[in-house]
């Protein structure tokens, strides 16, 4: 989900499937006719479509802030739900702990119509690049 407009720039969102499940790939391991039937339920790839934001929100960007030219990108790792929530948080390059700060409380904030897995609402884990630009030298604010 790139180029999402805020106010400070384009986010970048990627995100990929929370946790995999290897008890069938150990199983295999001590049966051939398991791992010959788990072959065959493994051959067709299982489609994940994206989550879809429908509630953004914009992190606060003080004026002070800005005025002190404080700015750059933050980078947040958090799970998005399978209802849709986001949780679990945390900076994973922060810039100003105050930015950070900013950035986590909005991304908390976000609600998304959930990621599916063959149709199934499932858990993603996603990276949030939210980009604090304050005005260039000379701007009037």
């Amino acid at each position: 989900m790139p180029n999402l407009n805020s106010a400070a720039g384009s986010w970048v969102i990627r995100f990929a499937e929370l946790g995999h499940d290897s008890t069938n790939a150990d199983a295999s391991n001590h049966d051939s006719n398991n791992r010959d039937s788990n072959q065959d339920a493994n051959a067709r790839p299982a489609e994940l479509s994206p989550p879809a934001a429908i509630r953004k929100v914009d992190p606060a960007y003080p004026l002070q802030l800005m005025r002190q030219n404080v700015g750059g990108t933050v980078i947040l790792y958090a799970i998005i739900h399978a209802d849709g929530t986001v949780g679990n948080v945390r900076v994973l390059r922060g810039v100003d702990e105050r930015l950070d700060r900013f950035a986590s409380q909005a991304v908390a904030q976000w609600q998304f119509q959930p990621a599916t897995k063959n149709g199934s609402p499932v858990d993603v884990e996603a990276t949030f690049q939210i980009p604090f630009r304050p005005p260039r030298a000379g701007t009037d604010f």
